[in-house]
Formats: structure tokens, C-alpha cells, sequence
């Protein structure tokens, strides 16, 4: 009977003892171990990426970490040093580059309720914070008033200490500014001050009287979004990732709404809506590309075969220096594998000591459109869907309107993507392999394309839901017709 007791205690202790332990957030870690995570970002980064030093000089990039260095006296939690590793990859200028949770923090936050700014904003053309969902219980405070300083910061301060931690393609800030829009502010707000149970903020009210608030946060897991609605269409056909409508004004202007370059059913869905655009005889087409943060290179290209007339090539490539088979660089067994692929299944060859390789899309004669392409683009038409707007530009005369892309002009880094994990806070650095190449005739400038007509949202077209890139279509096609 004591050997039964024996072994009943010892399973139990055994149990007890196997239980995972719960994350603990508030974990910190020295400043040795921060200056290593540091040393490690730098090196391998610069290491890893296809263009680390295209918009930043190698001195500025290894002064700019020397100078945060200095600045840590003190341990500091993941989410602190995670603030820190993505100042630096955001100097590098690539939106494809980006720090991430270590795997532990990721998988706890799911679940967790965090304490946020009880406020959904916009961040307009002119960088007014403007309120756009009041989640509070201070009824004082209605849609359309302004944040002109929370917690002791100017708007002006907060903005520049967001922006400083986003990476995106060159030196361009309407992706910033677009990332940030809605109810992801508060989120972008507390990972560079800090979540907080309350929030002070002075508010400018529409009638220009100033007023200060005390503001007690909401839970995370009960933040909504309230969207103003936006001009209706006629829904022809809808797959997860884009749409085909027609104008309900307009019977012969048509608008393909693409979320993403992905998804079910693609090839399906732009066969039947190109067979459709031609029966209809639709003579303008808009492409929108708004919000649209990229996705696979090959259901970019095969929409295109459909709006250019002419073979389509993209260009990508990188120095041969077996990154493939680098242990540091952590991969998929896909994406190691891919360049054997590439490298047997699609043109190649070497240029300028590095392996370039050729996307080569040939034009769908049949169902081509032939009509007026319009383009609707803003900060987030990102990766593929900048690729895209750009092609549509300077390869089939679209006229293009909104504001700049996200992403590059002239070409950007993509393709597939790795990973290097931080040997202290486990922080997870992502950096794409391949640098891309847009078969145009542009200088790089480290911009965005620009557009034909841009298009200003004060704060009371965006409160009203107004569309004004469409409306600029429609005065557009008025004077074609």
C-alpha cells in the first residue's frame, strides 16, 4: 500500500512540474544581453539582406547603432528591446524587412487582453490626428475633433516616434502614415509609450476650444471599428481577395477591387471578368489597388497579361553566397529549395557578380482590354500591387490617382523571405532574399510612384466615407467621353 502512495505523489509532482509556466511579459533582460541582441541585428542583417546600404551609407547605418548603444543603462523588457531592434532595420529602408515577436510572446499575446486607448484615428494629409470612433465613456468627445497632445507628447512627437519604427521602401511615409490609420494607432501608440490603464489627451473640438480629458483604457479584446460607408456599386463577381462591379451611374465604367494578389479561384475569376469586360464593351477600367499590401508574383503578373499588350518581364536576383545553407538564416524547407527552382525552371543569368532570374509573362490577345485604365492607389499599395500600379503606368498608359505608393517606383526587395532569431530576447528579424527589378526606364530615387492626379482628404471627406479618388475618375472619364 506505500508503494502505491509513493508512486501516486510521484505522478502528481511529476504532472505539476510539466505544466508550462506562463509567459511572463514583464521579463527583462540585462544590458549586456540587449548590446549582444544589438551586435547580432547588425551584423547579420547587413549580412543577409540583397541591399542593406542602398538608402543608407554603411558609416551612418554602424554610427546610428553605436549611438543607440549608449542610451541603455538599464534592463529592459522583450517589447522594449523589440522597439530598439526595429529602429535600426527601419533605417535600411525596405518594407520588407521587419522585427517580430519571438515565438513565445506571439503564441501568449493571442489571448491576452492588453490596456489601449479607448479612440480609433485618422492621420490625415495634413497630420491632424482626428478621431473617427469615440470607445470611451466620455461622451464630450465626438468624431471629427482633433488630438493635439496625449500623455505629455505633441502630435508632432508622437508621429515622428512611430514613423521612426516602420519600416518602409525608401524614403517614402505615406505607408507609414496609412499603417497606422483606424485601430491600429492606439497599438502603435502604446508599443512606443507604453499600454497604460489611463490617457491623458488635450482634444481641439470642431468649434477650435481646447479641453483636457483623463481617459481610462479598453481592453484589447473588446476594440471595435466603425467604418464610414463609401460609394455603392453594382457587385458583378467576388472572390475572398477582389471584386468586379460596375458603377451604378455608369454602365460603362467598371472597377476590379484588388485586396491582394492571391486566393482561390484567381485565373478563374480574371478570365470571366475579362470575357465579361469585352461583351459588355466597357470602355473605362478602374484598378484598385488601395490597401492592397502586395501578394504572389505570378497572380500579379497573370492579371497584367490582361492590361498590357506586350510580353511582361520582372527581373529579380542576389550575390551567390550560399545564404541557402546558412544555419543562422532560418528558412522553410520550400523556400531553401526554391532557388534550385528558379535556377532550373525559369531564365537566368549572372549580372554584375550576382544570379539575376526572369519572371516572363507573355499578353492574353483574346480578352485584352482595350479601353481607359484608371488606377486608385495610396501609402498601402505595397510589394505586387505597387509592381502592378507601376507597369500599368508606363506599360499601358493608365493614368493613375490617389497619393504614392508604399512601395518603390523603380523595384524592391521580395520574393521569398528568412529569418534571424535574436540569440538573447529571441526577437524574430525578418529579411527577404532577392532584390527586384521593374523592366521600366526610371532612376531610383528612393520614392514611391507618384500620381497623375493626387487627391486631398480633409477630415470631413473621410468622416462622410467620400471617395475622391473615384469621384476624380468620373471627372476624368467626362471629358474623355
Amino acid at each position: 500500500m506505500k508503494s502505491y502512495w509513493t508512486l501516486l505523489f510521484l505522478i502528481i509532482t511529476s504532472c505539476s512540474f510539466s505544466q508550462k509556466r506562463a509567459f511572463d511579459f514583464q521579463k527583462t533582460y540585462s544590458v549586456q544581453q540587449i548590446l549582444e541582441d544589438i551586435d547580432y541585428t547588425e551584423r547579420y542583417l547587413t549580412k543577409f539582406h540583397p541591399n542593406p546600404y542602398q538608402y543608407i551609407r554603411q558609416d551612418s547605418l554602424h554610427q546610428f547603432v553605436a549611438n543607440l548603444k549608449t542610451k541603455i543603462d538599464s534592463p529592459l523588457t522583450e517589447l522594449q528591446v523589440r522597439f530598439l531592434i526595429k529602429q535600426i532595420v527601419a533605417k535600411i529602408g525596405c518594407g520588407h524587412t521587419d522585427v517580430g515577436a519571438s515565438k513565445q510572446y506571439t503564441k501568449a499575446i493571442k489571448n491576452t487582453s492588453r490596456l489601449v486607448l479607448p479612440l480609433n484615428v485618422v492621420l490625415t494629409d495634413s497630420s491632424q490626428l482626428v478621431i473617427l470612433n469615440n470607445l470611451s465613456s466620455d461622451s464630450t468627445i465626438k468624431a471629427g475633433d482633433e488630438i493635439v497632445g496625449m500623455d505629455g507628447f505633441s502630435t508632432k512627437q508622437i508621429i515622428k516616434t512611430i514613423y521612426a519604427i516602420l519600416t518602409s521602401d525608401g524614403y517614402n511615409e505615406t505607408y507609414k502614415r496609412q499603417v497606422i490609420q483606424n485601430d491600429w494607432f492606439k497599438y502603435y501608440y502604446s508599443f512606443c509609450f507604453g499600454f497604460k490603464s489611463q490617457y491623458s489627451l488635450t482634444i481641439k473640438h470642431q468649434d477650435n476650444h481646447l479641453s483636457e480629458h483623463q481617459l481610462e483604457a479598453i481592453s484589447s479584446l473588446k476594440d471595435t471599428l466603425i467604418l464610414p460607408k463609401k460609394d455603392s456599386v453594382t457587385c458583378i463577381r467576388k472572390i475572398k481577395t477582389c471584386s468586379y462591379s460596375i458603377l451604378k451611374t455608369d454602365t460603362q465604367m467598371a472597377v476590379i477591387d484588388i485586396d491582394g494578389f492571391r486566393g482561390k479561384h484567381w485565373r478563374p475569376f480574371f478570365r470571366r471578368t475579362f470575357q465579361d469586360l469585352k461583351y459588355r464593351h466597357i470602355k473605362h477600367l478602374v484598378i484598385d489597388v488601395r490597401d492592397n499590401g502586395g501578394g504572389k508574383i505570378y497572380d500579379g503578373l497573370y492579371m497584367l497579361s490582361y492590361l498590357i499588350n506586350q510580353k511582361l518581364i520582372l527581373s529579380f536576383d542576389r550575390k551567390p553566397d550560399g545564404i541557402f545553407f546558412n544555419p543562422k538564416f532560418k528558412m522553410s524547407i520550400g523556400s531553401r529549395v526554391a532557388p534550385f527552382a528558379f535556377s532550373t525552371l525559369m531564365p537566368w543569368w549572372p549580372k554584375n557578380g550576382r544570379l539575376r532570374h526572369y519572371f516572363v509573362v507573355l499578353p492574353k490577345k483574346r480578352y485584352q482590354f482595350e479601353g481607359h485604365i484608371y488606377v486608385l492607389m495610396n501609402g498601402k499599395t505595397f510589394s505586387m500591387s505597387a509592381i502592378s500600379a507601376t507597369y500599368l503606368k508606363y506599360k499601358a498608359n493608365a493614368m493613375t490617382i490617389g497619393e504614392e505608393t508604399g512601395g518603390s517606383v523603380s523595384g524592391s526587395n521580395a520574393v521569398i523571405s528568412g529569418r534571424i532569431v535574436l540569440p538573447n530576447s529571441k526577437l524574430q528579424v525578418y529579411i527577404p532574399i532577392y532584390h527586384i527589378y521593374h523592366d521600366i526606364d526610371i532612376k531610383e530615387n528612393g520614392q514611391g510612384l507618384l500620381p497623375d492626379h493626387s487627391t486631398y482628404y480633409s477630415k470631413q471627406d473621410i468622416l462622410k466615407g467620400l471617395d475622391k479618388d473615384l469621384l476624380k475618375v468620373k471627372e476624368l472619364v467626362k471629358t474623355t467621353n
